[in-house]
């Protein structure tokens, strides 16, 4: 076989090959000849899409993930009705739609008053139950995946980066800068995350509220991130409590988790060989030694994002997160358990949601950690080889 055929191409492996080629001649527009000076680690890019490719429980990880992603962003313009329209305004009999089963349908008059709060007319079927206001569940679910992945991007995006960049300058620098870093991350990691994470979410909302609220731009911003009404604007400023609060806790561990790492890279010798060059410290830490450590950190941070869905829900689940009547599925789940097991609905598929969510993420990490892992890669790459 030639080169370049070395590989036995599935369906998966041609779309993997597709999306790689295509991320590279995307970054080669804006930087000629990127791709042809990149050739080796495109490749190698594409050979860990082939691993993956052959591991079951990684490709039920990434199908899962994409389901959740592709919810979270069409959720609000599929749902049948909004996160708070509550239909028993729109029948006679209050009994027939508070805390309706699965598959009650329910039909909203022209004449009636939902038609004024903003509700269509038509026949609605319920197709997983309703709340104790008559909210359809299935429209607040979809709302709650929106809430959860914009929540978990914002910490993702910010928190765990902190720690990183931390992590390499105390492991690069050492000495006392090491030191000063070190002793305050072990501060943060003498109290227990979740609790420290409750007693932020408890003290931030009186401060930030006025700064939220008379910010126009970034108000508007985070209403449409959230796909929130203009009226829930007070409520939606729990969430960014939440944010802000999950930044705080979550970047210790990746500080000292980096800063491990970085102890043995720096002593590598091509760090030496670009000491020895001139190039810059902020170069060196950037360019050569995190693409190096990237690995690891990868998988850590594949399987954080099931971790923040988690506590973020945990918070909403004890009144420290989304207050109403914005769609959380901890909240959800909160305002469904004093009904529980009648309404057994209302507990059953947030917590379904939140199970196969969190579930995808730890599925693609470990699937990531095998494939990283020297160990466990050279027996994935000979399942890929061809005989």
């Amino acid at each position: 076989m030639a080169g370049e055929e070395v590989y036995e191409k599935k369906l998966l492996d041609r779309v993997a090959d597709a999306i790689v080629d295509g991320l590279a001649a995307l970054i080669n527009l804006v930087r000629p000849g990127w791709a042809e000076r990149n050739k080796a680690r495109m490749d190698e890019l594409k050979l860990t899409l082939y691993a993956l490719n052959r591991s079951p429980i990684g490709l039920l990880g990434v199908a899962l993930v994409i389901a959740f992603v592709i919810i979270a962003i069409i959720g609000p313009y599929i749902a049948p009705l909004g996160y708070n329209d509550q239909l028993v305004y729109c029948v006679t009999d209050f009994d027939a739609v508070r805390l309706a089963p699965p598959g009650t349908v329910v039909e909203v008059a022209e004449d009636s008053i939902c038609t004024q709060l903003g509700i269509e007319p038509g026949i609605y079927k319920l197709w997983l139950g309703a709340d104790e206001y008559g909210r359809d569940l299935l429209s607040r679910i979809l709302y709650g995946a929106r809430t959860s992945f914009i929540v978990v991007v914002l910490v993702m995006a910010v928190g765990p980066w902190i720690g990183i960049l931390l992590g390499l300058f105390s492991g690069y620098r050492g000495g006392v800068v090491d030191e000063v870093i070190m002793r305050v991350v072990d501060v943060f990691l003498a109290f227990p995350g979740l609790i420290l994470a409750i007693a932020l979410s408890a003290v931030l909302p009186s401060r930030l509220d006025p700064i939220i609220i008379n910010n126009e731009l970034l108000l508007g911003t985070l209403l449409r991130l959230f796909a929130l009404k203009p009226e829930d604007a007070l409520p939606m400023v729990r969430l960014v409590v939440v944010v802000i609060a999950l930044w705080i806790v979550w970047w210790p561990v990746y500080a000292r988790l980096v800063r491990g790492m970085v102890l043995s890279a720096r002593e590598n010798t091509y760090v030496e060989a670009a000491r020895a060059l001139g190039i810059p410290t902020h170069s060196i830490l950037v360019g050569h030694i995190l693409p190096n450590i990237l690995g690891p950190v990868l998988v850590y941070l594949t399987l954080d994002f099931g971790a923040v869905i988690l506590v973020e829900a945990g918070l909403s689940f004890l009144g420290l997160g989304a207050v109403p009547p914005i769609a959380d599925w901890g909240r959800i789940i909160y305002d469904g358990a004093q009904y529980y097991p009648n309404a057994w609905w209302l507990v059953f598929f947030p917590g379904l949601a939140i199970l196969f969510t969190v579930l995808g993420f730890n599925l693609l990490g470990d699937a990531l950690r095998d494939i990283m892992d020297p160990r466990t890669r050279r027996r994935i790459e000979f399942k890929v080889k061809g005989r």
